[in-house]
């Protein structure tokens, strides 16, 4: 599990990439849903803008408003997905605006305390957003729209954005899909057989093993894995399909017996020397010759546990064609052979929205939050984007380079067009890869901090605060030492939690019964 601060979470989750800032609403009347009663003719059905055919909602507001989105993500993305939403909604004017993400919640804070309130928002923090009260129940918008039926699955299979209450704050905004990467050259050179698509956690493992040569005929060690997400996150969900998020969380509970098998297998791997280096150490610089070495442009590396952007952002320039490098994607393996042959939970970097609590336009703010995220009409807005390599950012660099993420929604005519775009100069082998593996993605289950009430509070207080993972990943302790008490404080911890944020003192939707079975699992933990 990638233990962080939230300000890392908040700056990995955004991908490096600055985002969000707000301005507030400017007209309308407090508790104003925007039902389409307003002036002005009736929207048509269908509107065909550069070929591309939308369906706008009939039911918005006709009056001149206007509405904020305060985001981290792709900066030129997002105001390319603004303008277009004008052009289907005229009367509706989109501040799309973003903060230093060093400074988002600071910020965010101020223009609600101000009275400045965005419409609509992206969050990384679930506990920041929840104890604040910033996000409106919108469940009365999502199960009247259709297309949230044709979302990957875990989507609603694992009430993603629901906090497991009768509610729903959140909505996926940007989806990440978990991968492993690997390196088939290093597999060549070293005579190792490439993974089938329905490989196994031990098999992945052994991999790893394998693919550590230190004394190579090069001169130069290969090792078998290279490092940007702990696997202690990926087994935790990959262990079970009963499992809905980190720690072994079932929707109510935790089972840090399921983390803690992973946590060890990564620390095994590390105390054996099996994970290459990291750059500005003084073992890169022994073992590349460079302090800032990478070793993902190493060549002697076969495996990443790197993010789903590291291959279009990265290993996909042309600056990385010198490393003769065949990078192919894996979906993160089960860890039973069952669920391994279908379609299994596999973790995902999923960043949320949801619309505030301060909009006085939330039919209008959904329909927005929707189009920016995972709504058919905002994809084939992005992939318009995306398509157009003459649109770049403030780098000079095209938008699909540069942390574009994966459809969420089910949709084959989305689907086909975004595959294409991604594999543009690839060989039909390659392609056809690349399509085993978006299929076998599609039950993502979010890291912790999106998604789980009081995950940050545990994570802080007592995680990170005793420093499991380095007292594991040194050999000092077992992680099985720790699976006891840790359960009970994650247990305790996600309860008072989910009390404090949607109780009588929060947004109030729990019953007596889910108080009253909350409150025994705190006195049970604690």
């Amino acid at each position: 599990m990638k233990k962080r601060n939230r300000l890392l979470a908040l700056l990995l989750s955004a991908a490096m990439v600055a985002g969000m800032a707000g301005c507030g609403n400017e007209s309308g009347d407090p508790g104003e849903t925007g039902n389409g009663s307003g002036g002005g003719e009736e929207r048509a059905e269908e509107v065909v803008i550069n070929g591309i055919t939308y369906h706008p909602a009939a039911d918005l507001t006709h009056e001149n408003i206007e509405l904020t989105y305060f985001h981290f993500d792709q900066d030129e993305t997002v105001k390319y997905l603004a303008d277009r939403f004008m052009e289907l909604y005229p009367n509706i004017k989109v501040n799309a605006v973003y903060e230093n993400v060093a400074t988002y919640n600071t910020t965010l804070n101020t223009l609600v305390s101000n009275g400045n309130s965005p419409d609509c928002i992206m969050y990384s923090d679930a506990d920041f957003a929840l104890s604040n009260m910033l996000l409106r129940d919108v469940s009365e918008y999502w199960n009247a729209d259709p297309e949230t039926q044709n979302l990957a699955d875990t989507v609603n299979s694992a009430g993603l954005g629901t906090f497991q209450t009768s509610g729903r704050y959140g909505v996926p905004v940007k989806f990440f899909p978990g991968v492993m990467y690997v390196d088939r050259n290093v597999l060549e050179t070293l005579n190792v057989d490439v993974p089938g698509m329905d490989w196994t956690w031990s098999e992945m493992i052994q991999l790893i093993k394998d693919c550590t040569v230190l004394d190579s005929p090069d001169g130069m060690a290969y090792y078998g894995l290279g490092v940007y997400n702990r696997l202690d996150s990926y087994y935790g969900i990959a262990a079970s399909q009963d499992i809905i998020g980190e720690f072994g969380y079932n929707g109510k509970t935790f089972d840090l017996g399921v983390w803690a098998v992973g946590e060890q297998d990564f620390a095994d791997l590390k105390l054996g020397g099996y994970v290459a280096p990291v750059t500005e150490t003084q073992e890169m610089e022994d073992w590349a010759g460079d302090w800032e070495a990478w070793f993902g442009a190493t060549g002697h590396v076969a495996m990443f546990s790197e993010a789903f952007w590291t291959y279009q952002g990265t290993w996909a320039t042309e600056g990385y064609e010198q490393y003769n490098l065949d990078i192919i994607p894996y979906v993160v393996p089960a860890v039973s052979e069952q669920d391994a042959t279908a379609n299994h939970h596999s973790i995902a970097t999923i960043d949320f929205g949801g619309v505030t609590t301060g909009t006085k336009y939330p039919r209008e703010a959904y329909e927005l939050l929707k189009f920016m995220s995972f709504g058919l009409d905002g994809w084939k807005t992005r992939l318009e984007a995306y398509n157009n390599e003459s649109i770049v950012n403030a780098s000079g660099l095209a938008l699909k380079y540069d942390v574009m993420p994966a459809p969420i929604t089910k949709d084959a005519e989305i689907w086909d067009s975004y595959i294409a775009m991604y594999t543009k100069g690839m060989d039909d082998e390659h392609v056809a890869h690349w399509k085993n593996y978006f299929s076998s993605c599609m039950q993502p289950i979010p890291f912790g901090w999106t998604s789980i009430a009081g995950y940050w509070n545990y994570c802080d207080e007592y995680f990170n605060k005793i420093g499991i993972h380095d007292k594991v990943d040194s050999g000092a302790s077992k992680a099985a030492d720790f699976a006891t008490e840790a359960t009970e404080k994650a247990n305790m911890y996600h309860a008072q939690a989910m009390i404090d944020y949607f109780g009588p003192s929060g947004y109030n939707v729990l019953s007596d019964e889910e108080i009253a079975a909350y409150e025994q699992q705190i006195a049970d933990n604690s």
